[in-house]
């Protein structure tokens, strides 16, 4: 062969090792493509799997709910009236005012008292003058113990008419017993105020009592500190949370019925007194129950749902809630006790979802 074949030969060589060494890079290329997109997409599988936390349902005895009517009553109602007679000077509130413990409701006049304790100081006075000077006396056994006592006697009965008038004085200031608002004036500026006239009627309605009243059959199955849910009709249904403060031990003769007073907080002072309230109690009949955490529901479209954690992955179950208990709720439907159900994160969760246990609350 001559030098120009082999320089063909050599050359068809040389392009022949270039393409192997290109289809070789090409074929490391695919080869990881094809790996880091398994990576990737293992990765966001890992990354799509929401946080929850579940509860174990439970199988328990709960006693069915009775309903009884009831009516609103303030925590605590005053009539707050003068303790001395004496010329209404001021009277800064008015009908429907909220006040505060302490605030001031009217002012009497005072400069008759004034007088009287300027009067009283300069006496007392005068008398401590004298006793300190029956005490240096009685040191140098000029005066005999007894007349020493009777100076300390005059002290003391003029330190007692200083203090008289300073309470009347301090009693021309007349205060809110307790927070709350004002239902009704009594006086006016510039009239005479007599010992016990009143000057205002409160009511404290930060919290109220609903007065129910309890068959004697039932009235055994309640007790202070029991919870009730109490339903106001004439609030558009609002539902409050209460519990029971006293149960009267005597039974009316004629309904052979106990008054129970619920206490509910009403901050919002959207309970007036005088309302009527439907108080449920949990006191009937014990009933096995299927139950949940209240969290667990999830309302929606008019319908009751609960999302269970079955095998990494979300099971959704319609419900109907039924008695309330504590902070649990019985569920009727088809769910077995000993189950896990989602009590956070299950608002965002859907049917078959994959899902990451991160907490329970049993």
């Amino acid at each position: 062969m001559d030098k120009s074949g082999q320089r063909i030969l050599c050359s068809r060589n040389k392009r022949g090792s270039y393409l192997l060494l290109c289809a070789g890079i090409a074929a490391f290329h695919i080869i990881a493509f094809f790996f880091l997109s398994d990576r990737s997409l293992l990765a966001q599988g890992q990354m799509h799997k929401a946080p929850v936390v579940v509860s174990r349902v439970v199988q328990m005895d709960v006693r069915q709910p009775v309903k009884m009517v009831g009516t609103v009553f303030p925590l605590r109602e005053s009539i707050v009236a003068g303790e001395i007679e004496g010329l209404v000077m001021e009277f800064p509130v008015k009908r429907g005012d909220s006040v505060k413990k302490g605030q001031v409701l009217a002012k009497l006049r005072t400069t008759t008292l004034e007088i009287q304790l300027k009067g009283a100081k300069a006496d007392e006075h005068l008398a401590r003058i004298k006793y300190q000077r029956a005490k240096e006396l009685h040191e140098g056994k000029t005066i005999s113990h007894q007349e020493l006592d009777e100076f300390e006697t005059r002290l003391v009965a003029q330190e007692a008419v200083t203090e008289g008038v300073e309470d009347k004085i301090g009693k021309c200031v007349i205060t809110a017993p307790f927070d709350g608002r004002i239902t009704e004036e009594s006086t006016e500026v510039g009239q005479w105020l007599k010992k016990g006239d009143s000057v205002i009627s409160m009511l404290q309605l930060d919290s109220v009592k609903v007065r129910v009243s309890v068959p004697e059959k039932y009235i055994l199955n309640l007790n202070v500190g029991d919870e009730s849910e109490v339903n106001f009709p004439a609030l558009g249904g609002i539902t409050r949370t209460g519990r029971i403060v006293h149960i009267v031990p005597q039974a009316d003769k004629r309904a052979r019925a106990f008054p129970v007073y619920v206490k509910i907080d009403n901050k919002d002072e959207a309970i007036k007194s005088g309302m009527f309230a439907e108080a449920i109690f949990e006191m009937g009949s014990l009933l096995s129950a299927t139950m949940i955490l209240k969290d667990a529901i999830v309302r929606r479209g008019g319908g009751e749902f609960i999302y269970l954690a079955v095998d990494g992955k979300v099971t959704e179950v319609s419900i109907q809630a039924g008695i309330a208990h504590e902070n649990l709720i019985q569920i009727i439907g088809d769910v077995k006790p000993g189950v896990d159900v989602i009590v956070r994160g299950n608002e965002r969760v859907r049917n078959a979802q994959d899902i990451q246990v991160t907490g329970r609350m049993d």
